[in-house]
C-alpha cells in the first residue's frame, strides 16, 4: 500500500479533506478511525460485526470517544453490530464506556432483516467515513469530505437501526 504507519490521516480535515483512499491493514483502519472520531463534532455511527476489539477496544479509541462525547454537550455515538455475545463476553471497554454515559452511546443489535449484511463503516458527521464492504477485512475507501455518499451510509445506518434493538445482555449490564 505504501502509507506510513506514522498515522497518515493526522492532517485530514473532516468536510475539507476531499481524497478518497484506499487502507488495507488494521493499522491505516485504525488511525482513520480515530481521526474521524477526534475530529467529529455532532455525531458518529458505528456498523460492525463485532467491533474489532483490535481497533474498537483499544485505549486510545475508548479515550477518544470520551473526548468526543464531552466536547459537545449534544454529542452522540450510535452503534449497530451482528455479535453481541462476543462483545459481552470479552467485557469490551465500549460497553463499559457506554455504561458511563448512556445518554451519549447507545448500542443496538442488527435485526435478523439485515443478518447477512456484510458491511462495517464508521461515519462521522454526516460528513467523512470509512467503509469496508466486506466487514471481516481491513480493505476500506476512506473520504473526510462526501457528503453524498456518507448520507447514503447513514440513510443505510437508520433503517437498520430502526428495526434493532436493546440487546437485553447489554441492557441488563448497562442498568
Amino acid at each position: 500500500m505504501g502509507i506510513s504507519k506514522d498515522n497518515y490521516f493526522r492532517n485530514f480535515i473532516i468536510g475539507v479533506t476531499n481524497e478518497c483512499l484506499a487502507v488495507d491493514t488494521r493499522q491505516l483502519n485504525h488511525d482513520a478511525i480515530l481521526k474521524l472520531l477526534s475530529s467529529a463534532q455532532k455525531d458518529v455511527v458505528i456498523l460492525s460485526r463485532q467491533l474489532d476489539p483490535l481497533i474498537f477496544s483499544k485505549e486510545d479509541f475508548i479515550e477518544n470517544a470520551s473526548e468526543f462525547i464531552r466536547r459537545n454537550k449534544t454529542a452522540k455515538v450510535k452503534i449497530l453490530i451482528h455479535d453481541t455475545q462476543a462483545v459481552v463476553k470479552n467485557n469490551h471497554r465500549v460497553l463499559n464506556l457506554s455504561q458511563r454515559v448512556s445518554s451519549k452511546i447507545e448500542i443496538r443489535t442488527i435485526c435478523n432483516d439485515y443478518a447477512q449484511f456484510n458491511q462495517a463503516y464508521v461515519v462521522a458527521d454526516s460528513m467523512g467515513y470509512i467503509l469496508n464492504q466486506k466487514a471481516d477485512l481491513y480493505e476500506a475507501e476512506v473520504n473526510f469530505c462526501d457528503a453524498e455518499r456518507s448520507k447514503e451510509l447513514v440513510e443505510t445506518f437508520k433503517s437498520i437501526w430502526e428495526l434493532s434493538l436493546q440487546d437485553s445482555e447489554i441492557r441488563r449490564l448497562c442498568i
